[in-house]
């Protein structure tokens, strides 16, 4: 039972988000703070700190700078052709527009929040229900005690 408010927790923040394609091309891109997935069309490499990542296909974090030519984007996570993920530590990558298959734009999902709130409720008015039932609240109150025999 004490999972429960865990669960809900977790529910809430995992369902309230999607992610939605943006026109890559269109001008001036998206706004700045704005969080995106970057799709390459082709693997890429990047220089994070003193490292390079290889075959990255994606890039997740949020929007820095967007002009003509690029998009900046201050890192989260990397994503390789292997597998593996890579943390960005909110270092500023430089995307080529060219380099673009598609942009992913975060945003809040309605019907996703809704379940999970939905969701939450029922498990706090079970829990409820639960320990009103273990103290005995089902049985019956108020009114005279019996008569003695």
């Amino acid at each position: 039972m004490r999972d429960v408010p865990l669960v809900c927790a977790a529910l809430v923040c995992i369902g309230c988000f999607s992610y939605t394609r943006i026109d890559s091309t269109a001008l001036p891109g998206p706004q700045r703070g704005t969080e995106v997935i970057a799709r390459l069309a082709a693997p890429g490499e990047f220089q994070v700190g003193t490292i390079s990542i290889h075959d990255v296909l994606s890039v997740a974090g949020r929007v820095a700078y967007a002009d003509m030519d690029s998009v900046v984007i201050a890192a989260r996570e990397l994503s390789a052709a292997s597998g593996d993920d890579y943390p960005g530590y909110e270092g500023l990558l430089s995307v080529r527009r060219n380099q673009l298959a598609h942009l992913d734009r975060r945003r809040l999902s309605v019907w996703k929040t809704g379940a999970a709130f939905g969701l939450g409720v029922g498990a706090i008015a079970a829990t409820i229900a639960g320990v009103h039932q273990l103290l005995g609240g089902a049985a019956g109150g108020g009114g005279k005690p019996p008569p003695p025999p």
